[in-house]
């Protein structure tokens, strides 16, 4: 696939923030939250070089919380605003991502 073609799709960062992101039980004594970080991070980074509209996160545990047309730069400061804690509820933060994909596919 070229980049040209890369360009053209949209790109979704989905994050888990419920509690049991904070177990350290990554190498180097890293949590998933701090590991789930640094990988958000390179992915969004990779996508400010070819998606010029910016990426959709969303960050779920119990209720999720949409951030849209985001850059790398956000993608960090989401982390800063949001720790691990609560239940996780991947239903609900697919169900957004996938009727957001289905509308834009009707049009």
């Amino acid at each position: 696939m070229t980049t040209e073609e890369l360009a053209l799709r949209d790109y979704v960062i989905v994050i888990d923030k419920s509690g049991s992101m904070a177990e350290k039980d990554y190498p180097a004594g890293k949590s998933r939250w701090e590991w789930m970080q640094e990988t958000a991070l390179a992915i969004a980074r990779k996508c400010d070089e070819i998606d010029s509209d910016g990426i959709d996160v969303v960050v779920f545990n119990n209720t999720p919380t949409v951030y849209n047309g985001v850059t790398a730069d956000k993608v960090a400061q989401i982390f800063k605003e949001h720790s691990p804690m609560g239940g996780t509820n991947l239903t609900l933060a697919l169900k957004i991502v996938l009727d957001k994909y289905f509308a834009a596919k009707a049009k």
